[in-house]
């Protein structure tokens, strides 16, 4: 709070006597933790009782209106000082805190702070008088704008309003009443902000309408054109916005942020621009169009690539002042002579000051370039004063000054100028110091100055001086921010002229004494040349002169001036450089001129070369567009008889073997020097490409710049004689593998050999033949890497097979263990890779992070193993290559999915010692005689290996980035032990100094585990022997790795090894399962040292077997077992005494007697009986006995809520509907063994919508009465059921008492479903993981066929077993069709059609109603109980064959039909195909319905085979299969018989010229928006619309353009509803814009406003109403029981104003009519803005403000509390009870930013599309057009994550949400972060769906992501 505040609140506590002091901390301006002040200190506020009574005491005291919220729990955070106020009760009407009841004792915490939002009173700014960005500064306030006084005002004070506005920042602060007088109210004067506040009212003044001001006083401001959020929430920059203009949406293609290709985006594409014509005032227009100050550059030529879109603007001619190029000057849209090569670009420059270069200074051309740009018009004139401005003034000017150069020097040093009225002026070195030198250099892009110069040391200038008694502090942004004299205030001359040295010294150096590329190196200072001396002058050195002159690299760096001694000053001398470095001065070195040298010491180079330099630019290493190197400057080839021998040369030139392919038209992208050489002719012996024939002219352009692909020389390496990433060095040359030797090898060079492996970095360099010697030639010595290069041939060397070593020097390496890439960036043909090592990429697809289907990388694509031969030996392989320690399953029938790619290996056959799968025997690459179905799979430990060579620790698990990501226990074991940390090539320990449990935990997340259970210090597990690598260790607990906590620095530490520091990890036994039982049932084994092991029953009760069930993934546990209740284990005992709480994570987290610490045999072994969740605690038939409720009440998962839940005796949770279709029926519950049903007494849609939901749909359509749909036979189990409708089960509900009734099954109760489930099992081969987990047979999958066909096999005892064919059927084959997620059956097979199972016979004489939910709950003859062979295996066929269905041909909603059948796809007949047939292709598609079914090939002809014929589909069915036809592929057809069909377009309409529920009835077709002519327009069809668009009913059908005319097309004219479809295509109507219709005649619709408002607990609805409701079809009998017999008021609409203000209006007894504004205040106009959908209203209007109505008055004498949803909830006169006139007519003013999504103009928000799950979207936290993008689901709004979130997921919300498209995707939760449930993660849209569900993505509610990661969107407003 400002002193000035502080001041008034202090003298309020004068008045007082008592009242403390009052801030909010911890918040924005108006919202934060309450603190008050007391004893000369602050101190905080106990939230016992807090609320909002009190919120709005604290909130006036502080000078705001009132309270938005009372916040409690330490909202905004916890305070520190003392709780000073406790049990504060106040009553509103309280000055200030202390008057309120309270105590001054307390029994509260800091976590019971209590916090305030306020709401602000001057929220509302706007700029008046001016633009969009500029203008006079006006407030709201007491109901109308007022105007901020000037005086004080600054440019602070202005960036306070911008920031408000939504602009960045203010460019100025105007005074004078610059943009005109105001005319309201003087509200703020002397106005002084620090800048950090969110609003003016938060800045210090001298109180609201406190002034001495006239308006030609008021303030101004010019605000930043870049607006920091596109819409601002006030009433400001709408002119920023792109709503204006057809091409509004400009980008930059093929270049970078500020330059590029110019494309525009037109008719739903992006296109360019054409460059005839085009200069640098249409640039200008562009960049500033993109938010750039202006244009550097205009260019052509397509120099940014050659664009793919249409042509869309030519001959363009701007002006330079437009905003957009539209308004420009042009031949029109797409009306064009252009080709492509033509394409227009820019370069855009931000600011002025970045049109500065980064090095040298602006030339006096450059100057005349810049002045003479449109850019720079009269505008910036009125920056440049021509007279004295006062220093107080000058320094918020828009850096008047900020145009400087160097003068009279060089690139870096010179005269200081700076550009001032028109010419070019100096700066007098009076004061002149380092400090000013530093500003002046970094102004001109160095990073400082060398020196600062006097006396003209660089000549004098010649025009004015223009600065003097300069005196910066160093950390200005430009000269004229520098205290100084005033401009052309001085007493000085030019021999005064000040100079300056910056930074990058040495930049110009230059070879001397030799030739182009090699001679004596020597630098330019102090005006001349000098030499460097070659004391320390190494290939380091030389590498970064080559590179500053542009070569690659340096061949030599010699020494002694070998090319001739020098002359000039020794500049430099011991230069050390690291190789990296841009230019020499960045390198270490004595100083300059400091040396002991003579010129017989002057250092050379020879830099990489031949003839005319080469190079290859914009590839890898070995790939890149050719160039060369003449004159000082690189240069491109053009690619006219560009060959794979001119390839060659190139290649062999450059050290490569040769080329392996030649490229053209820019392949690697399109060069910017000169064209050098074209008609290149090479014979392919040449030695240089200058050799080959050439022409030195070209008639070429850089789109034809030439590249190749070389060969590398040594690109295969191989580990040899250690394991996957460690080993002896081996590199392939002259046919055969050879060494290394290890003279000079360091880990600079190990680094380039393991990231050639594809590994990110080395561990160590190994030598002395560390891995054995080799036997090969020894092809490397003298390596010497700089560590940048990509392949060991690069690097520095002796030459090939030139060595003075042995075998015993071979060298090796340790990488560390997670590969970088996968494959080698070169493109070595496969048949010189070594027979080894090519698959040494695998990995697990498929499951989860340690298991799934094994993949191999070969041949550029991942492809899978067959599982013929596989055990656990091959699975240990891949288990132990991917870095576990062993396997613990091998896995075959591709258990975690078919594979996509070819099948790499087959008949593996490993020995288990391998160190990857292609060393073990197999049939060879690619040879097999398998199927996916046969796809290997393995579950490895989830242990990771710590046996990995020469390290303790698991490599594979760890972060790689950090200096110590590698860490390792030693001295304990698994997890446990002292921690020790890898750097400088040896382990070292951690000192145990500040040591603590979050350090640990970040320990032993970095080894993969989840946590720490302790912290160790003074070297409990034993004294490290290494250095002391950390000490002083203070982690937050967030970091990745160690050395990303707080710590003393690298081996900074005060300690000795008895203070190692340790951990204990939480998982010793993070493996366990369950045996001898089933999925969820068995004995408890543990994974312990290598081996399975049980845990004795002594004292093992429910809170044990809940800590097992959760680690397994349960969510707790219905029995502990004792007494081996699942058979005796045979391994140790590991556990003994648990004594587990309940809330462990895993059993060693449990109080036990130690490992293996037991005095038990194996007949004590426990067991459990896990539960998945509470709703699957009852199996599908059985109930809950009292002595399981006993059970479930004694564990500690059953808390008070579950208590609840369960009644004294049994529970109803398991729920059918009978007699009826899969969504409708009689209800019946399960109650003592059998099922009963429920009657009808009170029975309502609150009763249906429990059952409904209880059964997974979303809601009931109907509750229905009377035993509709039969009379059941059992008990009748409930009755006078009374739900409120919220409810999880029907037991929840009010009723009479089980079996408590007066009823007979005639009045038995039912309900119709809403069709869509809610969890939604998918049409194909849905997995059997996902069914439920509650019966004895409930997993069952199909074997040995395909998706929906099989041999059924059943999971029982652990083991999966097969069916017997006995008495086998159709009936039996639909159960297991439907247990699986199918339909129905189309066939049952008998004989082991699919093959012979080899696990046990499971059932056998299978006998099924039909109507069971899996086989187990079919008659059978027991399990295991049978007399049959596996020749009798059973087998189905499901009704899904051909699932995969798409359009071809047409567009997205019309075309071919084809379907996917035999692995291709096929097409269908037109044989009786009509539009039933169509119906069920569009809604397998995901469209409602068909319009159209087409034949005679209509959208051309297909190409595969005809699969069907002779379709006959009821339109009932769900896939085509499912109808009757010929038989697949049986068909006599041509493929001019394909069949065709058009499926519902527009299922997106809107109302548009009205309000949220009433407007233009406006549909979606075609890409434009249409109308409806209202020719036959009638209450059915609006009912139609209204129920399309999310409402009940309709309340009026309107004709004759009520809504205004619309301006689209007219799509639709004589349209006849019946009043039940769903969507106005499915009425009768002409045809698609078939009309007689102009728009006069457009219809439109009143809708009722919601369902939830449709029945208020006050008001009625008249017999009138009533009767209209009751004649519609859509109202049934279920309905009639909702309706009260009296008035309701929920309709009610603004008239006479704006989209949130007006006058206010009631629709009642069919017309609209007004309110009286007797006693009308703010309390009633907030509930007139909620009711509208806003958050609150800023004003209540009387005296009919907004015009007089002309209809009844209807209400009077109104008196809300504030707290109502609707009008007629509060207190009033009575309906048309009143005694006024119009001229009284109440109205009001809704605060701006809507609560609900609908926006008060055309844009459909929410109220479109309403098919698929997540049908309802809406964005929050921005504004219309831009936001947070929520769903709903699951009955509450939720977010988006944004992994992998774009443009193209951001366009289906857009068109979503009824927009054309998306303008951008956010991410980061740019509008805010949300609070519901993240529902969708890893969104990826092709962009063709129209509603987010369509998207693939990871499952609704499965993410890793947290809220500030909540994806949002801007959507394109035309």
């Amino acid at each position: 709070m400002q002193l000035w505040w502080l001041l008034v609140v202090a003298c309020s506590v004068l008045i007082s006597g008592n009242a403390k002091l009052i801030r909010l901390a911890g918040g924005a301006g108006n919202t934060g933790r309450v603190e008050v002040y007391h004893n000369g200190q602050w101190g905080t506020v106990c939230d016992d009782g807090w609320g909002l009574e009190e919120a709005n005491v604290v909130c006036r005291q502080l000078g705001f209106e009132s309270a938005s919220w009372s916040r409690t729990m330490a909202h905004y955070g916890q305070g520190t000082g003392p709780i000073l106020l406790d049990d504060v009760v106040c009553d509103g009407s309280e000055t200030f805190l202390t008057q309120c009841s309270h105590s001054d004792t307390h029994d509260c915490q800091h976590t019971e702070d209590a916090g305030v939002d306020c709401y602000s009173v001057l929220n509302n700014v706007r700029l008046a008088g001016g633009g969009g960005n500029y203008g006079r500064v006006e407030v709201y306030y007491n109901g109308q704008w007022g105007t901020v006084c000037d005086d004080g005002w600054d440019l602070i004070d202005a960036n306070v309003v911008c920031r408000q506005l939504g602009f960045e920042s203010a460019l100025e602060s105007k005074s004078s009443a610059f943009y005109g007088q105001g005319s309201g109210t003087i509200v703020l004067d002397d106005v002084d902000c620090t800048g950090d506040e969110d609003s003016l009212d938060q800045c210090r003044h001298n109180g609201l309408e406190e002034h001495n001001c006239v308006h030609y006083e008021d303030a101004g401001v010019v605000c930043s054109n870049t607006p920091n959020t596109l819409l601002p929430t006030t009433d400001t920059p709408s002119s920023l916005l792109p709503t204006t203009g057809v091409l509004n949406n400009v980008r930059l293609a093929g270049g970078g942020g500020n330059y590029g290709r110019v494309e525009v985006y037109y008719n739903e594409q992006w296109g360019t621009v054409c460059d005839d014509g085009w200069d640098l005032n249409d640039a200008h227009v562009v960049c500033r169009q993109l938010g750039f100050e202006s244009a550097l550059e205009g260019n052509s030529n397509a120099m940014y690539g050659l664009g793919s879109g249409p042509i869309v603007l030519d001959d363009v001619d701007c002006t330079g002042d437009e905003h957009s190029l539209d308004q420009c000057r042009h031949n029109g849209l797409e009306e064009h002579n252009c080709v492509h090569y033509e394409d227009a670009g820019v370069v855009c420059s931000n600011t002025p000051s970045t049109l500065l270069p980064t090095t040298g200074y602006i030339t006096e051309e450059l100057t005349t370039l810049l002045l003479s740009t449109s850019y720079f018009t009269e505008a910036l004139t009125t920056l440049l004063p021509s007279t004295k401005v006062p220093i107080r003034l000058w320094r918020w000017r828009v850096d008047i000054l900020n145009t400087v150069r160097l003068a009279g020097g060089g690139g870096n040093y010179g005269r200081v100028e700076v550009y001032y009225k028109g010419q070019w002026g100096t700066v007098c070195d009076d004061l002149w110091d380092s400090d000013d030198a530093n500003v002046v250099c970094r102004q001109l892009g160095f990073e400082f100055a060398l020196e600062g110069n006097r006396n003209a040391l660089y000549g004098q200038g010649s025009g004015p001086i223009v600065l003097d008694d300069v005196e910066c502090t160093g950390d200005e942004d430009s000269l004229d921010q520098c205290r100084h004299n005033g401009l052309e205030e001085h007493n000085c001359g030019h021999h005064e002229d000040a100079g300056v040295v910056c930074q990058n010294i040495l930049n110009t150096v230059r070879l001397a004494g030799g030739g182009g590329n090699y001679g004596r190196v020597e630098v330019y200072y102090k005006g001349q040349w000098g030499t460097v001396c070659d004391d320390w002058w190494d290939s380091d050195d030389a590498n970064v002169v080559c590179r500053q002159l542009g070569f690659e690299f340096a061949l030599e760096g010699n020494r002694y001036a070998l090319y001739g001694q020098g002359s000039g000053p020794i500049v430099l001398d011991d230069v050390e450089c690291t190789g990296d470095e841009d230019s020499l001065d960045q390198c270490r070195h004595n100083g300059l001129e400091e040396h002991n040298c003579g010129h017989h010491e002057d250092a050379g180079v020879v830099c990489q070369s031949n003839a005319k330099e080469i190079r290859l630019a914009g590839g890898a290493g070995n790939t890149g567009r050719v160039e060369v190197y003449h004159n000082g400057q690189w240069g491109t080839v053009c690619d006219d008889g560009w060959g794979i021998e001119e390839a060659d040369v190139v290649c062999r030139q450059l050290g490569f073997e040769s080329a392996s392919w030649s490229r053209t038209k820019a392949h690697y992208g399109q060069g910017t020097g000169p064209i050098l050489l074209d008609d290149v002719v090479c014979d392919g012996s040449e030695t240089s490409l200058t050799q080959c024939s050439h022409s030195d002219t070209d008639n070429c352009q850089h789109t034809e710049d030439a590249g190749v692909d070389c060969y590398s020389v040594l690109n295969n390496v191989r580990l040899a004689g250690g394991g996957g990433n460690y080993g002896r060095v081996e590199v392939y040359y002259n046919g055969q593998w050879g060494t290394v030797c290890d003279d000079g090898w360091d880990l600079i060079d190990a680094n380039v050999v393991c990231r050639q492996l594809g590994f990110d970095s080395a561990l160590e360099s190994k030598s002395s033949a560390f891995y054995g010697q080799g036997s090969g030639t020894i092809v490397l010595d003298d390596v010497d890497c700089t560590g940048d290069e990509d392949s060991l041939d690069q690097c520095g060397h002796a030459g090939l097979e030139e060595h003075n070593c042995g075998h015993h020097e071979d060298a090796g390496v340790v990488c560390q263990n997670t590969p970088n890439t996968l494959l080698p960036t070169t493109d070595t043909p496969s048949s010189l890779l070594p027979t080894t090592g090519v698959l040494n990429n695998v990995r697990l697809a498929g499951g989860g992070g340690n298991f799934g289907r094994v993949e191999v990388y070969y041949k550029g694509q991942w492809g899978t193993v067959c599982d013929d031969l596989w055990d656990s030996d091959d699975a240990n392989v891949v288990c132990r290559q991917l870095g576990f320690e062993f396997a613990l399953e091998g896995n075959r029938n591709a258990l975690y999915g078919q594979g996509s790619g070819p099948i790499v290996l087959d008949d593996v056959e490993c020995t288990g010692d391998e160190d990857s799968l292609d060393q073990c025997r197999h049939n060879g690459l690619e040879e097999h005689n398998c199927g996916h179905y046969e796809d290997a799979g393995v579950v490895c430990s989830n242990t990771p290996n710590t046996l990995l060579p020469t390290t303790d620790t698991p490599n594979t698990l760890l972060p790689t980035t950090g200096v110590l990501n590698n860490v390792r226990l030693a001295g304990g074991g698994g997890n446990y032990g002292r921690v020790e940390v890898y750097y400088n090539g040896q382990w070292g320990t951690v000192c145990d100094d500040g040591w603590d449990l979050i350090d640990a935990n970040v320990v032993c997340r970095q080894l993969g585990f989840d946590s720490a259970l302790e912290y160790n210090s003074n070297a409990l597990y034993d004294q490290g022997s290494g250095p002391i690598v950390l000490d002083d260790v203070d982690c937050t607990g967030d970091e990745d790795s160690l050395d990303q906590c707080g710590h003393a620095g690298l081996e900074k530490h005060n300690c000795g090894h008895h203070e190692d520091a340790g951990v204990v990890c939480n998982s010793v036994l993070n493996n366990v399962r369950l045996a001898g039982g089933g999925g969820h049932y068995g004995r408890v084994e543990v994974y312990y040292k290598g081996q399975w092991g049980t845990v004795c029953d002594d004292l093992w009760d429910s809170d044990d077997a809940n800590v097992v069930c959760r680690q397994l993934g349960f969510e707790f546990a219905l029995e502990g077992n004792r007494d081996a209740l699942y058979g005796q284990g045979s391994g140790p005992i590991v556990l003994d005494d648990v004594e587990c709480t309940g809330d462990e994570d895993s059993l060693d987290q449990c109080r036990h007697n130690g490992l293996e610490e037991h005095n038990c045999g194996h007949y004590e072994d426990a067991g459990v009986v896990c539960s998945n969740t509470p709703s699957t605690l009852l199996p599908t038939t059985g109930y809950i006995t009292e002595e399981l409720t006993t059970l479930l009440l004694s564990t500690s998962y059953s808390t008070e809520a579950l208590t609840t839940l369960l009644p004294s005796t049994n529970i109803l949770n398991t729920v059918r509907l009978a007699g009826g279709g899969g969504n409708y029926g009689r209800v019946e519950v399960y109650y003592k063994g059998q099922w009963g049903t429920v009657c009808d007494d009170l029975w309502d849609s609150d009763d249906a919508n429990v059952v409904c939901r209880q059964l997974g749909f979303e809601f009931a359509l109907e509750g229905n009465r009377n035993a509709l749909y039969g009379q059941g036979s059992g008990p009748i189990v409930l009755d006078d059921v009374e739900c409120t409708g919220d409810e999880d089960s029907l037991d929840q509900c009010r009723h009479n008492g089980l079996e408590e009734h007066n009823c007979r099954h005639h009045e038995d109760a039912g309900v119709v479903c809403q069709n869509t489930p809610n969890t939604l099992l998918p049409t194909t081969d849905t997995p059997s993981s996902l069914l439920p987990t509650t019966g004895v047979l409930n997993n069952v999958r199909l074997a040995g066929g395909g998706g929906n066909y099989g041999r059924v096999e059943v999971y029982y005892n652990g083991q999966w077993g097969t069916v017997c064919d006995d008495g086998w059927d159709l009936i039996d084959a639909n159960v297991v069709c439907r247990q699986l997620g199918f339909d129905s059956a189309l066939e049952y097979n008998s004989n082991a059609l699919y093959g012979q199972g080899s696990g046990p016979i499971m059932l056998d004489d299978v006998d099924c109603t039909g109507d069971e939910d899996s086989l187990d709950q079919c008659g059978h003859a027991g399990l295991e109980e049978h007399n049959c062979g596996h020749h009798e295996d059973a087998g189905v066929v499901c009704n899904s064959v051909l699932n995969n269905v798409r359009l071809a041909g047409g567009g997205g909603n019309y075309g071919r039909v084809e379907v996917y059948y035999n692995e291709q796809w096929g097409t269908v007949c037109d044989d009786g195909w009509d539009l039933n047939d169509a119906h069920v292709v569009c809604r397998q598609l995901g469209f409602e319905s068909a319009l159209e079914g087409n034949s005679n090939a209509m959208y051309g002809l297909g190409s595969g085979p005809i699969v069907l014929d002779d379709v006959d589909c009821t339109g009932d069915e769900h896939s085509l299969d499912q109808c009757r036809h010929a038989g697949l592929e049986e068909d006599n057809c041509d493929h001019f018989e394909d069949a065709g069909v058009v499926c519902r377009v527009f299922d997106n309409v809107r109302l548009a010229g009205g309000g949220g529920n009433y407007g233009r009835v406006e549909v979606h077709y075609n890409g434009q928006w249409g109308t409806v002519c209202d020719d036959g327009w009638d209450l059915n069809d609006a009912h139609v619309i209204c129920r399309q668009l999310g409402f009940e009913f309709a309340l009026e059908g309107n004709s004759n353009a009520l809504y205004g005319q619309g301006s689209g097309p007219i799509v639709l004219d004589n349209v006849n509803c019946m009043g039940d479809e769903d969507s106005l295509d499915q009425c009768r109507h002409n045809g698609l814009e078939e009309h007689n219709c102009v728009h006069y005649e457009d219809a439109g619709v009143v809708c009722s406003n919601t369902p939830s408002t449709l029945l208020p607990t006050t008001g009625y609805i008249t017999e009138e109403l009533t009767t209209l409701l009751l004649s519609t079809s859509y109202f049934t009998e279920a309905l009639t029981t909702l309706l009260p017999s009296t008035n309701i008021l929920n309709t009610v609409r603004l008239a006479g104003g704006g989209g949130n203000y007006g006058r206010v209006e009631v629709y009642y007894k069919g017309q609209w009519g007004t309110v009286c504004d007797d006693l009308w205040d703010s309390d009633d106009a907030n509930v007139v803005c909620r009711q509208l959908g806003f958050e609150f209203a800023l004003e209540g209007n009387r005296n009919a403000l907004y015009g007089q109505g002309s209809g009844p008055i209807v209400l009077d004498d109104v008196e809300c509390t504030g707290g109502e949803d609707s009008l007629d909830q509060c207190r009033h006169n009575g309906l048309e009870e009143h005694n006024c006139r119009h001229h009284e007519d109440a109205g009001v003013v809704c605060q701006n930013t809507p609560n609900t999504l609908l926006p008060t103009t055309d844009t459909p928000s929410s109220l479109l599309p309403t098919t698929g799950v997540l049908n309802n979207v809406r964005l929050a936290g921005g504004g219309a057009n831009y936001g947070r993008v929520e769903v709903y689901y699951n009955g509450q709004w939720g977010t988006v994550c944004d992994d992998g979130w774009d443009v193209t997921d951001a366009n289906v919300v857009c068109r979503q949400l009824g927009f054309d498209s998306a303008k951008e995707g956010n991410s980061y939760a740019l509008y805010g972060q949300g609070s519901g449930p993240i529902v969708l993660d890893d969104v990826d849209c092709t962009g063709d769906e129209d509603f987010l569900d369509q998207c693939g993505h990871a499952g609704l509610e499965n993410h890793d992501c947290g809220h500030h990661e909540d994806a949002g969107v801007v959507c394109t407003v035309l």
